[in-house]
């Protein structure tokens, strides 16, 4: 039998297997894994699949693994990019074969906006109606798996989609390993990021508003991505990026159905380039230039609806506005004398610490806060 597992990084390794390997947990070896497991880790650059460790954005040839494990240090989120994830690794999986991976609690999942059982039947079970056994199986407590039905699951909106079918087995072909790199290093930040503003937004404006969104970045994935969620109600979305970031180089990745909703545009972002009023605006840890900054987040806050707010990924940039953290690995409003739970040990002891510092936290500013 041909077992993997992925891992956040090799940090995690053995906390991860343990998971689905411990007695206390799985009496019964419902989803007990083989002792050779092999295991691959997110932040891998050895795209070998004979190596130790290699990346999981490994080609696998279609039907060619019996049980692919994600371990509960890997950053799946509920949102877009994660089920579009979830969908691929059902074609990398044999016909009897399962995708095992942990699920929370309702509530600890709307919390982090992680997996919970009720948004996975929603997404792969109730909405897309396959035939058939249940594709998704509650294997113990935290633990499910699904299984391919008679009928392949919806292609949802994603960055992810373009990136797995189209430019992987591109880079592959090309032996070209440097932009691989790159790539993935923006996929993966992409991953997170997108889930954590999606998270803050949902907190504050709900599922059903109409969000007019704002992304101010560099990293042309990530307004992409948010605005292909399906749990957002995205009106509108404009990524302002530096004058010399290269737009048409990404525009690939849009999925052709949002095109109407989407706007990139290049500028030297010491315009005054808000005209019209925004709900979110995004402003990512691309720009260190504490001068600029300042311009970029006086100029949102003046044209934000009264209702709206910035999300300040950049930590390092100074101001003195009444604001809100959140996490950046879980998307949970950070409060004093709260630690957010975890199923791995080292994450909650991560997000303890940064609970306390708040260093890495998102910043939420909003302008009914600071007027």
């Amino acid at each position: 039998m041909t077992d993997i597992i992925f891992h956040k990084s090799s940090k995690y390794i053995d906390d991860d297997i343990d998971y689905y390997a411990s007695d206390t947990r799985d009496k019964h070896g419902a989803v007990k894994p083989s002792k050779d497991i092999k295991s691959y880790t997110l932040d891998s650059i050895n795209f070998d699949n004979d190596t130790e460790l290699p990346s999981l954005y490994f080609p696998f040839q279609k039907e060619s693994i019996d049980r692919i494990y994600l371990g509960i240090s890997f950053p799946l989120y509920a949102n877009n990019w994660g089920a579009e994830f979830l969908r691929y690794l059902m074609y990398v999986i044999k016909r009897d074969g399962a995708v095992i991976f942990p699920v929370y609690a309702e509530r600890q999942g709307v919390e982090k906006n992680y997996w919970s059982r009720s948004i996975l039947e929603v997404a792969f079970q109730s909405r897309q109606k396959w035939w058939g056994m249940s594709n998704i199986w509650a294997e113990n407590d935290g633990v499910m798996s699904m299984r391919i039905g008679k009928k392949e699951p919806k292609v949802r909106n994603s960055t992810f989609t373009y990136f797995i079918d189209k430019k992987l087995p591109e880079f592959y072909r090309n032996n070209d390993f440097d932009n691989l790199k790159t790539e993935i290093n923006n996929h993966n930040e992409n991953l997170r990021l997108s889930a954590v503003v999606e998270k803050i937004i949902l907190d504050n404006h709900g599922r059903n508003k109409k969000i007019n969104l704002v992304v101010v970045s560099d990293n042309t994935l990530l307004g992409m991505e948010l605005a292909c969620s399906d749990y957002m109600n995205i009106k509108s979305t404009k990524v302002y990026s530096n004058i010399n970031n290269n737009i048409d180089a990404k525009q690939e990745y849009l999925p052709e159905q949002i095109n109407d909703y989407y706007n990139h545009v290049a500028t030297t972002l010491n315009e005054n380039f808000f005209v019209s009023k925004h709900n979110v605006v995004l402003i990512d840890q691309k720009y260190f230039n504490q001068e600029l900054s300042d311009h970029i987040i006086a100029n949102a806050l003046n044209n934000l609806d009264k209702d709206g707010f910035i999300i300040l990924v950049n930590r390092h940039l100074e101001n003195n506005y009444k604001s809100s953290d959140y996490s950046h690995t879980v998307g949970t409003k950070l409060k004093d004398g709260y630690d957010i739970p975890h199923y791995s040990d080292l994450i909650f002891e991560e997000l303890k610490i940064e609970n306390t510092n708040r260093d890495s936290a998102v910043k939420v500013i909003h302008k009914k806060d600071n007027a």
